[in-house]
């Protein structure tokens, strides 16, 4: 908050066990174990909801953080060099339009010197799948107009939340 008090902690919930031939093996669940609580908080502007890194790839969390109320999802990543080029940016316009919610990517910038090389490409996207504002992979800081009564207005023209049908199907929160 204004005062640099923590207002919310988040434990990443899909740990990253993938293995890509000719790219990369990677295993966190060998020495990290997954959370089990959805993270919200609110600003004076709107509530946010969080993830981390690979929890991006996972539609039916943010459906609930925006069914929580957020209007912005922040997904800190460290995506690499296999996973980033073809999926970073494109799964955070995925989950912007999904959701109807603007959505923010914050990446470590890349260190050719690192043993794990990060993508970079800190981001922010709009609720209609536009991105608003971006890096590259060298140190940056990503700043942009984001204007949270948007996700109001595109839910108000495309009501995709009024009109799930959840007498067929649901996502809902076990926990």
């Amino acid at each position: 908050d204004p005062d640099g008090q923590i207002v919310c902690k988040h434990r990443k919930m899909h740990l990253f066990d993938i293995s890509v031939p000719g790219g990369i093996t990677f295993r966190e669940s060998e020495t990290l174990s997954g959370g089990d609580s959805l993270s919200l908080f609110d600003t004076p502007w709107g509530r946010v909801g969080l993830g981390i890194c690979y929890d991006i790839r996972f539609p039916q969390l943010a459906m609930l953080l925006r069914d929580a109320g957020a209007h912005l999802l922040c997904y800190p990543g460290a995506f690499n060099l296999t996973t980033g080029p073809a999926h970073w940016e494109l799964l955070s316009r995925a989950r912007a339009v999904d959701n109807q919610v603007f959505v923010a990517t914050p990446s470590p910038a890349r260190d050719t010197s690192a043993g794990y090389q990060a993508w970079g490409h800190s981001s922010v996207v709009s609720p209609w799948g536009k991105l608003v504002a971006t890096t590259e992979h060298a140190p940056a800081i990503v700043y942009a107009d984001v204007d949270l009564a948007e996700t109001t207005k595109i839910r108000a023209q495309i009501p995709v939340g009024f009109q799930k049908r959840d007498d067929l199907y649901e996502v809902k929160w076990r926990s």
